[in-house]
């Protein structure tokens, strides 16, 4: 996309406000330190213990907080270290342990965020691409559950920041850099300081996609569509592995079994490839074990279960929040090509367009039902504090016991839409190659030395010119052409970049959601903050928006298309800028000026927040 439409101011915008646009974060602490000076909600458990880490009371621990203490700690790293350089501060208030979440939510997160965009897209050093990167990264930081907790003194913002850091060094390591799977072990160990189902992130989620990268790496593309066959071949090191433009919900089950065969096949490299991974996992059963338990503290309301309706509730969530970047992409799915206006026709292939098939629908709509039937959980805190907004979307689910099951055909279709974004992409086609025959092969050799002897020829008299061209066109090129050998290595050489580069496939989707299942369905309480790192990950693999198949089709060249072209193909991610500050003010706005009072608890403002 970013290399058919030029670079533009349009398309630089977004880079050069990224820093103007962050500064929202520490103004929106400020307001919180003026309106709210003391600790509210969670941070009556926090603040107290990042206190008692100061006094370096290292054996007290609050038994109502159910999260390792890494915040704790790196608040007393942060404040010792600006201790020794300005001589304060001596005392670690509510304001000043708010800002050592400021500091990593307005720096140091988008610009590990940037790196991290950067090594996924490897689209660095071209100026839109770079640009559309930014922008990425900015409506990360704004994205409303995550802002709103930066500017209070939670562990959401540093328990992103360590996955992501980790994801870095990861990739770091898989790109030669051998010392790196340390930096990446000792990441991985600190997430699970912050907390504890970081272990499906960095174990989970990165070393499934670790698994897929060796088997590709390896492997040959399997051509068949049988599932007996697909299982044989990958035994024979083929993977069936198709785009998610091009699959259905077949492909995800022949996906599965094609890597798992493909992965006992390279058993010993794969094994090699995911120790780091393993390591960081047994560590994680070590403190398990310990702790006789996940959580620390409060175990009687924290107990891990089995909570399938959470993996529905997290579909309408990300449809709230990401429409702008998805309604384009479904317009051009459910409206036929021919009724879409030019600026907005993506060009889809016909095998993209319309909704699930009918069996595809009739399949998963019972699993569906009979999770909600069968496994609905109202955790007592949900139901017994009114502060939260998931509290009223469960007032709704609950008004009528129809209601619940009705919502299963949202659940499904925020569900088709969401996964189906990361094939929302405009795929080049393989480009195709026509052997060189051996005239074509001497004219593009002599092309050089042809042009240096024009003009040398130019300066020469026109009777000596006219001799001299005879003279040349009475000499026939003896160039041999490419040899078959060198034409197959280079077709094989573009089959594997392909292989390991676009846009994300089927294996993709399915480690992600395996650790955004295992990150959420053992949690009984439905919480908006647990879904921040699913979305964030979803957010980061989705393929760039594209751009209308009539400037992909010819290059915009007159100021006036440019312009059309930048505003057809970023006006998403502007719209999802603007959604998210819109989101911003308003649950800000009401969370410090909209307090009200229990009548158990007089003179007390509670206050509504995610």
């Amino acid at each position: 996309m970013s290399a058919v439409i030029p670079d533009s101011g349009l398309s630089r915008a977004a880079r050069y406000a990224v820093p103007f646009v962050l500064l929202s974060i520490p103004i929106w602490t400020n307001r919180i330190n003026a309106v709210v000076p003391e600790p509210y909600l969670d941070e009556a458990f926090h603040v107290p213990q990042a206190q008692a880490y100061w006094a370096h009371k290292w054996t007290q621990w609050d038994p109502k907080i159910t999260t390792p203490p890494g915040l704790y700690l790196w608040s007393y790293v942060v404040c010792a270290c600006i201790l020794l350089l300005r001589g304060s501060p001596t005392e670690l208030t509510p304001e000043v342990l708010r800002f050592t979440n400021v500091g990593a939510a307005s720096t140091l997160l988008p610009f590990r965020l940037q790196t991290l965009l950067d090594s996924l897209r490897k689209q660095r050093n071209t100026r839109p691409a770079s640009a559309w990167l930014s922008h990425t990264v900015l409506n990360i930081c704004l994205f409303p559950p995550l802002f709103f907790f930066s500017g209070l003194y939670y562990t959401d913002i540093l328990a992103l920041l360590v996955v992501v850091e980790a994801y870095n060094w990861n990739i770091r390591w898989n790109s030669g850099k051998g010392l790196a799977s340390f930096g990446f072990i000792f990441l991985g160990l600190a997430a699970l300081a912050f907390r504890q189902t970081n272990i499906f992130w960095v174990a989970v989620f990165l070393g499934g996609l670790q698994v897929v990268r060796t088997v590709r790496q390896s492997s040959k593309t399997c051509e068949s569509a049988d599932i007996n066959a697909i299982a044989k071949r990958g035994l024979e090191n083929e993977l069936y592995d198709p785009f998610v433009s091009d699959a259905t919900i077949a492909d995800y089950f022949k996906t599965s079994v094609s890597l798992a065969a493909a992965s006992l096949s390279n058993f010993w490299s794969v094994l090699g490839s995911v120790m780091p991974h393993l390591i960081i996992l047994a560590g994680f059963g070590v403190f398990v074990a310990w702790n006789k338990g996940v959580v620390l503290g409060h175990k009687e309301f924290h107990t891990a279960g089995l909570h399938l309706p959470q993996m529905l509730y997290i579909w309408p969530y990300f449809m709230f929040f990401s429409w702008p970047i998805l309604l384009a992409p479904i317009i051009n799915i459910l409206v036929p090509s021919a009724l879409l206006p030019k600026f907005l026709d993506y060009g889809f292939p016909k095998q993209q367009k319309g909704l699930p098939f009918f069996f595809t629908t009739l399949a998963v709509l019972p699993v569906l039902l009979a999770a909600v039937h069968f496994n609905t959980i109202v955790h007592p805190f949900t139901l017994a504090d009114n502060r939260h907004y998931v509290f009223y979307a469960f007032r709704i689910l609950r008004s009528h016991p129809a209601i619940k099951y009705a919502a299963v055909l949202i659940y499904f279709y925020c569900g088709w839409a969401v996964i189906s974004a990361f094939g929302f992409s405009t795929i080049a086609p393989p480009p195709k190659f026509v052997q060189a025959t051996p005239s074509m092969v001497a004219a593009s050799k002599q092309q050089p030395q042809h042009n240096k002897q024009k003009k040398e020829e130019a300066k020469k008299p026109k009777k000596d010119r006219r001799s001299a061209a005879a003279k040349k066109a009475s000499q026939a090129p003896k160039q041999e052409p490419i040899s078959p050998e060198a034409y197959a290595r280079i077709q094989e050489h573009i089959i594997q970049r392909q292989k390991l580069e676009g846009p994300p496939r089927v294996s993709f989707v399915i480690v992600w959601l395996v650790a955004t299942g295992l990150s959420l369905i053992t949690a009984p309480l439905v919480e908006p903050r647990y879904f921040i790192i699913p979305w964030v990950m979803w957010r980061l693999h989705l393929p760039p928006q594209p751009s209308p198949a009539i400037y992909r089709q010819q290059r915009p060249s007159s100021p006036k298309e440019i312009l059309h072209a930048n505003l057809a193909t970023y006006f998403p991610l502007f719209l999802e800028t603007l959604w998210f500050l819109i989101i911003n003010v308003m649950t800000g706005y009401v969370f410090l000026f909209k307090g009200f009072e229990w009548p158990q608890e007089p003179g007390k403002v509670q206050r509504f927040m995610w």
